[in-house]
């Protein structure tokens, strides 16, 4: 098991590995970790994300059906059509945009 500050660290690093113009969800996110550290799950990358997720590309990581909260909308749309984001509306055009992160990342 990790502690809460390694694993928000391990977080923001997978974050962080997302090229521009790709995605990846809450819950892949998750997945990696729930491997490498046996712990955590989406609701747990959200949170982190909301509470230490301002100092990395956090418009890279949303919810299973490519949204972010509403009051984060306008600002993402800027980054993801500043990256060429595959986009539908106001979200993320999953099935076009998903990278799967990888241990190690």
């Amino acid at each position: 098991m990790s502690s809460p500050e390694e694993y928000a660290e391990a977080v923001l690093v997978l974050v962080e590995s997302v090229p521009a113009g790709r995605a990846t969800t809450y819950g892949a996110i998750a997945d990696v970790l729930q491997e490498q550290l046996g712990t955590g799950g989406p609701r747990t990358v959200a949170r982190v994300m909301a509470t230490d997720g301002s100092g990395v590309p956090w418009w890279r990581c949303v919810r299973a059906d490519g949204t972010l909260p509403g009051h984060l909308i306008a600002e993402a749309l800027q980054s993801w059509y500043a990256e060429g984001t595959p986009v539908r509306g106001d979200r993320v055009d999953l099935p076009k945009a998903f990278w799967q992160p990888s241990p190690g990342a």
